[in-house]
């Protein structure tokens, strides 16, 4: 049984998250049900300059056809995991591909340290990444002997409206207020670090705030600099649950109420045993 990602043509310039999930719930695939997994060059060419030390095989050209796609399209019982299933073989043996842009936890969380091994950013973004973080360090006033890193992601723009299909909306300032607030009630010294797809919002609003920075490199240096962070607070979408994830510390996340099942649901990320994640009123 052989299973592969989409390939589906990626701008250069977003969707990253959503190759990362791709690539985990693939990746997770093949180390839950011992199939064989094939990256497609597409994917390959825009995540291995980000995480050069991927493993996952390449699709080679001869295998580029003959697929069967799995998605919301495939007719399928509602209450049964498609993926699971079809790699447990309740499909028959066969050639699969994802379909829409999964984040299957529950498939790759239980091999977590081994994931973060594959998702480890290149020395130069790790360098970038640390930089950013000294000239931060460099600034703060009085030098107090530990300071706290905490990563902030705050997605606006397109998700204002996207996120309207599940009955809710993206969270608003005061959400982030009290997140920055939890951490400082924990930590003597935590300076955030902000980014976001909307910096001139996020200097706008949060500029009072003297310990809060806010950067601005392009997608994956933000991801590299908030990952390189002691803890994180993160927002909505697929980008800011990787810039979570890969912190290794504590990542405070929106406790909301969606209409269909998602991602960062407190009762999908309780189920999945993210105990590192810990929800804070909207």
């Amino acid at each position: 049984m052989y299973w592969r990602c989409s390939g589906r043509h990626i701008p250069c310039n977003g969707r990253l998250g959503n190759n990362m999930g791709e690539y985990a719930t693939l990746w997770g695939l093949g180390r839950t049900f011992n199939v064989s997994v094939l990256l497609h060059p597409v994917m390959e060419r825009r995540l291995r300059r980000i995480f050069p030390g991927l493993s996952m095989e390449r699709l080679p050209a001869s295998c580029a056809s003959g697929w069967t796609k799995l998605d919301k399209t495939y007719k399928f019982p509602k209450n049964q995991d498609l993926f699971d299933s079809a790699a447990a073989g309740l499909l028959g043996p066969g050639k699969f591909m994802l379909g829409d842009n999964p984040v299957k936890v529950h498939l790759f969380h239980p091999f977590r340290e081994d994931l973060l091994r594959e998702l480890t950013f290149s020395p130069g973004l790790r360098k970038q990444a640390r930089d950013i973080l000294t000239k931060v360090k460099s600034k703060v006033k009085n030098q107090p002997p530990e300071i706290t890193f905490v990563g902030v992601h705050i997605r606006r723009t397109d998700y204002i409206n996207y996120i309207k299909k599940y009955n809710t909306t993206i969270s608003g300032k005061d959400y982030y207020v009290r997140a920055m607030e939890y951490y400082r009630k924990k930590y003597s010294h935590p300076v955030f670090i902000m980014a976001s797809d909307d910096p001139q919002y996020c200097k706008k609003t949060f500029k009072p705030f003297k310990d809060v920075t806010v950067i601005q490199g392009n997608r994956e240096l933000d991801m590299a600099t908030l990952a390189s962070c002691n803890h994180s607070i993160i927002s909505v979408g697929s980008f800011s649950f990787w810039c979570g994830y890969l912190s290794g510390g504590e990542v405070v996340y929106p406790k909301k109420t969606y209409s269909m099942k998602y991602l960062l649901n407190p009762d999908y990320v309780e189920k999945n045993h993210l105990d590192f994640f810990t929800p804070i009123d909207d």
